[in-house]
């Protein structure tokens, strides 16, 4: 399990980790995404989300909130193996991962949900959002006898599932398509890829696009920028015709020079719009409210053992718990503690129709 690596014990800056300055992560990735490319998209705009729901009521003498603190995105690639190699995590260590954070309060939340501001994650419990690039036949594999593959990732999560029902089927899979015919279909099989697409989709999985060709952006014209995300939202419409493609992941982490390009485009006559975008490899990310949330640079942690990968950063937050985002169970309501008020944004906590309770210790400051 994770906390049982041997790992060297380090201090953690007394800042918030979403702004905590530190040294440049560089994972050799020859197929993969892993590489770190760093900056920030200007623009923000999210869709908000209508609530109207009343708060729900709390008892701050058993759960302690802390939806201003930072949440975990793991980042994935071939689930197989027995060895960490480049971007291979192995199968063993994968189960390991998924035991470890559920004995560690955390529970799987929807990436699309998490832009949008709304955590559905029950009180005293800390969002983690898990990702999986490439579309590979390790994340899901059917055997020859048409069953899902109990070693494949898909597998796995639907097993621990099974055996943890408060651990939802949420993870979001950002997918190469035989949009180029050169290139495998989602998954690598093809006399299954719809199926699969259909199966993730109705268990409450998300699909994110992921590009036509996965070539590094930043060296790219804005035609053929525009043309690599609007295909690869033609690609996976080919097999959900009717599913809202708008989560990006930019391969090897690099984003285009036109950064509003991430964001909203046409080409071939295929539109996009974007609520995300995701680099490769770093850090937790600020709370969806916090001031210093991007939207359109969102970091991910590489699954992995060495320094700033995810064992690395999930014993870092245990260390310092207090840089962890705490549930209040309710999706429509954003507590913390009165001293952290000032990290979210009221004006986007407005603006998308959340509520806002702030407490000092046991007793409720304010409630709007």
């Amino acid at each position: 399990m994770l906390d049982k690596l041997q790992l060297k014990d380090r201090v953690l800056p007394r800042v918030r980790i979403a702004a905590a300055a530190a040294a440049v992560l560089t994972v050799a990735a020859a197929s993969g995404c892993s590489l770190l490319h760093r900056g920030e998209v200007k623009a923000a705009v999210i869709p908000p989300v209508q609530h109207v729901a009343a708060i729900q009521p709390l008892d701050l003498t058993k759960v302690q909130p802390n939806e201003a603190g930072t949440i975990p995105v793991i980042m994935y690639h071939d689930i197989k193996g027995t060895k960490i190699h480049g971007l291979q995590y192995p199968i063993a260590m994968f189960k390991q991962d998924l035991q470890w954070l559920y004995d560690h309060n955390y529970r799987p939340i929807s990436l699309t949900e998490f832009v949008q501001g709304k955590i559905d994650c029950p009180a005293g419990k800390s969002p983690v959002i898990l990702t999986f690039d490439d579309g590979l036949k390790s994340q899901f594999n059917f055997t020859n006898d048409g069953k899902i593959d109990p070693d494949c990732a898909v597998g796995i999560m639907d097993a621990f599932h099974a055996a943890h029902p408060d651990w939802s089927t949420r993870a979001t899979f950002f997918v190469l398509t035989d949009e180029d015919p050169t290139k495998p279909p989602p998954f690598y099989q093809k006399a299954f890829a719809q199926g699969k697409l259909e199966y993730l989709v109705k268990e409450g999985y998300d699909i994110g696009n992921h590009t036509v060709h996965h070539p590094r952006m930043n060296k790219l014209s804005d035609d053929r920028v525009l043309a690599e995300i609007a295909g690869g939202v033609d690609g996976i419409h080919k097999y959900l015709p009717d599913y809202d493609v708008n989560t990006l992941a930019l391969p090897y982490g690099y984003f285009p020079k036109n950064r509003k390009l991430v964001v909203q485009g046409e080409s071939g006559g295929v539109k996009y719009h974007n609520i995300c975008a995701m680099a490769a490899a770093w850090r937790p990310v600020p709370s969806p409210m916090d001031k210093a949330f991007t939207p359109y640079h969102l970091e991910r942690i590489q699954a992995g053992v060495a320094e700033h990968e995810s064992a690395w950063w999930l014993n870092e937050l245990e260390k310092d718990k207090s840089q962890k985002f705490v549930s209040d169970g309710d999706p429509n309501t954003y507590t913390i503690n009165a001293m952290a008020s000032g990290q979210l944004d009221k004006s986007r906590l407005q603006s998308m129709h959340f509520h806002l309770r702030t407490y000092n210790g046991t007793q409720l400051v304010a409630s709007k």
